[in-house]
């Protein structure tokens, strides 16, 4: 005890005796995973020291850890001299014993020996110089527990995004995983030892030493597999789980996957903190350049796992959440020109609410989505709509992809709002034209985001030479323009990656240069491949 408190930067300069003096007044308390030691605005009252187990520093306001603490690490031990509210909530992750000291205590011991004060205030106010308020990082160590069989996929995906050693611990009744150690940086720790008293304190002592645990469940319920599920952070089902499982966890914690490498693949990088977003924005004929984006990304095999679109954007990246390759997006770099024809419109006469009735431009979606429901995807996919009535932003995630799309496309005065349960929808770009934060909020740790947004004119002195009356289609798609400039601006913050394509039309179904178009959106993603790579290869704080 004397050398874990000799590691505490407060008592740095204490001598062993003041060392021994503080070490008997701590009071050793148990804890059982989530349970919460002290809360966020609390009086700090005490200083903790962790014997066994493992807590976590818990930001309330954010809703994410801060810290994990094994055994050895402390916390709270400024509260031993400032009377302050805590920073942030301490719950438990693991069983844990840990050692407390008290204020009160501490502050009779100081009464007796006032040197131990003068030491620490000396130290106190040297890290006070080198920070101020310093706050924990991030960290992403978990633990999970399995059921079925990993062919490798899995954990060679965790291994790749810790870039660390991945500890891989069997449960007596398990399958044997043995293939998976002869992967790098995996190690397959078998314990005969091993037993519901001890596998806190090894699963504490084991997380300190390894950026990822495996915990590989039997094949029936036992009291083992029961200790292991409560102290798991994730339950991780290949194939569909047995009825021993699902009655035992709750649905947040148990993800259930096929056993397909993409999937698996997926689930590997929602673990280790690289979920991929990709958000399309907004544009018309320009959001034709998200398809060359799309194609570079496929090819150089970048992972996405979660899109999200806004009228051009959800039109185009349809198309990837559905499974298109390159070959089938080069097609239709022709077919599109052949879709913006008179046949394809439903004319208002007399004009109502638009000129296009637009039902017949949500059947060749339609017939392009090959009448797939959201149901129908692997990957998920979010496409967002306005209400004209509210001015509310509405997130299509479920039901008819074609309908969905529709209401997002519905350009004002061109086409007649769609309406879907019960509301009047518009194009999403009046209230989201570059979905990041969405996508955040659903779950992406990395977000790329494809923008063929840009002010009218870049070039200011073109508009000094003579202008001729802009044509209908053309006012409508500008006044479009303008308002996605300005709201774009609220979604930078989220943006890891922004694949950038300038690129002009003359209005926002003009379609006529489509092949120019995706080139440049190929282009520019290419330019930005070097900065996602950096992104996916991000190490978390250990």
């Amino acid at each position: 005890m004397r050398q874990t408190l000799k590691a505490i930067p407060l008592f740095n300069d204490l001598t062993n005796e003041d060392l021994d003096s503080i070490a008997a007044l701590l009071k050793r308390v148990s804890y059982a995973k989530g349970q919460a030691v002290f809360q966020q605005g609390d009086l700090g009252d005490a200083m903790y020291l962790v014997g066994s187990g493992q807590v976590v520093v818990w930001d309330e306001e954010a809703g994410k850890a801060l810290a994990y603490l094994g055994p050895g690490s402390f916390v709270g031990e400024l509260a031993l001299l400032l009377a302050e509210p805590r920073s942030a909530s301490l719950q438990v992750a693991i069983d844990a014993d840990l050692y407390v000291l008290e204020k009160d205590d501490f502050d009779s011991l100081l009464a007796e020996r006032p040197a131990i004060a003068i030491a620490m205030t000396r130290e106190l106010g040297q890290r006070l110089v080198k920070t101020s308020k310093q706050r924990f990082k991030p960290q992403t160590k978990r633990i999970s527990a399995l059921w079925g069989v990993d062919n490798g996929e899995l954990t060679k995906t965790i291994t790749r995004h810790v870039k660390n050693t991945v500890a891989i611990i069997p449960m007596p009744g398990s399958v044997a995983h043995t293939h998976l150690s002869r992967l790098p940086n995996v190690q397959l720790l078998t314990d005969p030892n091993l037993s519901i008293d001890n596998l806190p304190k090894h699963l504490s002592v084991q997380i300190e030493k390894h950026s990822h645990i495996i915990v590989l469940l039997p094949g029936t319920l036992t009291p083992m597999a029961r200790k292991t599920l409560s102290l798991a952070d994730t339950v991780i089902s290949i194939g569909q789980p047995p009825n021993w499982l699902t009655d035992n966890i709750g649905p947040d914690k148990l993800w259930v996957t096929p056993d397909a490498p993409d999937m698996l693949q997926r689930v590997g990088r929602r673990l280790t903190g690289h979920t991929v977003g990709l958000a399309l924005s907004s544009g018309g004929g320009k959001g034709l350049a998200h398809l060359g984006a799309l194609k570079v990304l496929q090819e150089e095999n970048i992972p996405i796992d979660i899109v999200a679109g806004t009228s051009a954007g959800a039109f185009f990246g349809i198309f990837h959440a559905i499974g298109w390759d390159s070959s089938r997006i080069n097609e239709f770099a022709d077919e599109i020109q052949t879709l913006n024809r008179w046949i394809n419109w439903d004319i208002n006469i007399p004009p109502k609410a638009g000129i296009l009735k637009g039902a017949k431009a949500k059947d060749l979606i339609a017939r392009l989505v090959d009448h797939k429901t959201f149901a129908d995807l692997e990957l998920p996919f979010y496409c967002v709509a306005s209400d004209i009535l509210t001015g509310e932003a509405v997130v299509f995630d479920s039901g008819d992809l074609a309908e969905a799309i529709r209401a997002s496309l519905s350009i004002p005065m061109l086409a007649d709002p769609w309406y879907v349960n019960g509301r009047y929808l518009i194009d999403g770009a009046f209230v989201d034209p570059i979905p990041a934060k969405l996508l955040r909020e659903k779950g992406a740790n990395i977000v790329i985001a494809s923008s063929v947004i840009q002010p009218l004119y870049d070039d200011k002195a073109a508009l000094q030479q003579p202008q001729s009356m802009p044509h209908f289609l053309k006012i409508i798609t500008n006044i479009q323009n303008i308002v996605e400039t300005q709201l774009v601006n609220f979604q930078l913050d989220a943006i890891d990656v922004m694949i950038h394509t300038k690129v002009q039309v003359d209005h926002a179904l003009d379609f006529s240069h489509a092949k120019d178009i995706i080139h440049a959106g190929e282009a520019a993603a290419r330019a930005q491949l070097p900065a996602i790579r950096a992104c996916l290869d991000a190490v978390p704080e250990q």
